[in-house]
């Protein structure tokens, strides 16, 4: 029984940091140049800071969810890294939200602002934005699976 639900949080990290990684990679590469009127506009994730949160929080997840295999369920390591397993769970949400929002804001603008959207003119790199941001709830789901399963594994 010991291996069976260490063998599943294994697979849940590794899918975790499969899905986090990636999601970084994708945001990380999102960029695109076009031409307004004459004028050469660059979309890029480093000039949005919720995009560079987001794939600053996804690099750590990813790189923590391997860390994380190396700690044996029974040490007493382990109930520190719930809590850290906790926090990076946070983090990611937000991070995910953030990201989540501006790209709204990106697709639709706001009327209210006078902020006209922007993905009409670089849809590429909203594609990739999209694409990052599903990844990245998925890298949120899984953690979230780790962390209950982490909290059933100690409680039994």
């Amino acid at each position: 029984m010991a291996k069976a639900r260490r063998f599943v949080v294994l697979a849940l990290r590794i899918a975790t940091a499969a899905a986090a990684g990636v999601a970084a990679i994708v945001m990380a590469t999102s960029h695109k140049t076009t031409t307004v009127f004459g004028v050469q506009v660059q979309a890029k994730f480093q000039y949005t800071p919720s995009f560079v949160f987001f794939v600053a929080a996804n690099v750590v997840a990813c790189a923590y969810s391997l860390l994380a295999i190396l700690v044996p369920p029974a040490s007493p390591a382990a109930r520190h890294v719930l809590v850290a397993d906790a926090v990076l769970g946070m983090v990611l949400t937000g991070a995910g939200a953030a990201a989540a929002a501006i790209s709204a804001l990106g697709k639709n603008g706001n009327s209210h602002a006078g902020w006209q959207p922007i993905c009409g003119l670089v849809p590429t790199f909203c594609d990739h934005v999209t694409g990052a941001l599903a990844c990245g709830f998925v890298a949120v789901v899984l953690h979230l699976l780790v962390v209950l399963h982490s909290i059933y594994t100690m409680n039994s």
